[in-house]
């Protein structure tokens, strides 16, 4: 649209621009922000009367994509193939995305410390290592300065592993996970959710992945609320114990009255 003159923007060319990346909708909506801020930018100033964004809403988006069950991530590591399952667990035990899984270097370990310069938001973070991602990385043979690589021993590009991780994941035996919706990126969210249900606070959690505390409480609310139906429904259960065993009692008094 570089060329085009800001006036001559309509609705229907803002409703064709966002649904180009419908297929993203947090793109597209991240889109629409931009453009709209352009715009406000030139009503002031003359360009134009309106701001055609506003009559176009956004695309909904759901509750992004689900995290792992540990089952399903014990399932994954019995039949995925090695450097699969390696960058797996990086992204498990780091709550990492897969650009910044793929980036980890050997030198950015300090002691039991992984040391992250997160490539999206710039966030430099020092994550106290799970043991079992310490065992992880001790049978890890160093055939690069990166920890994780490929079949040939070199380095992982994001678009490489993609195709890898997409080939692992047509396979039969994966077909449940499949199923189920699971991608690469869920492993983050499972951090989130298991270290949310081991009773960590939202700054804890957001200390490890670099997440906003924001972005942390709504997962939290989630996990609360299965947590608050879980002991619900055991006091629920109690109280029919109770109330059956006060029934228990009624009768057998009714039947020895003269």
């Amino acid at each position: 649209w570089g060329d085009l003159a800001v006036a001559g923007i309509e609705p229907w060319h803002v409703v064709e621009f966002r649904d180009l990346h419908g297929q993203t909708p947090a793109k597209a909506n991240n889109l629409h922000i931009a453009l709209s801020a352009l715009l406000a930018w030139s009503v002031p100033r003359g360009w134009r009367s309106d701001n055609p964004c506003h009559h176009v809403k956004k695309l909904k988006i759901g509750e992004g994509y689900s995290p792992w069950s540990w089952d399903e991530i014990q399932h994954f590591r019995k039949h995925a193939r090695a450097h699969m399952w390696q960058a797996g667990a990086l992204a498990l035990y780091t709550g990492q995305r897969l650009s910044d899984v793929v980036a980890m270097r050997w030198r950015d370990i300090d002691g039991g410390v992984m040391r992250v310069k997160q490539g999206k938001t710039k966030k430099r973070l020092a994550i106290a290592m799970h043991k079992d991602l310490r065992a992880l990385l001790d049978s890890l043979p160093r055939r690069d300065e990166h920890m994780l690589t490929n079949s040939r021993g070199k380095p992982w590009t994001v678009d490489g592993f993609k195709a890898s991780w997409q080939a692992q994941m047509d396979e039969p035996v994966m077909k449940r996970l499949r199923e189920a919706g699971l991608v690469f990126h869920g492993l983050r969210k499972s951090a989130v959710v298991f270290l949310l249900e081991a009773g960590c606070t939202d700054a804890e959690v957001s200390a490890i992945t670099g997440q906003s505390r924001e972005m942390v409480e709504h997962y939290a609310r989630a996990v609360n609320q299965r947590k608050l139906a879980a002991s619900a429904v055991l006091k629920w259960e109690a109280d029919d114990g109770q109330r059956r065993e006060q029934g228990f009692k009624f009768i057998w008094r009714r039947r020895r009255s003269p």
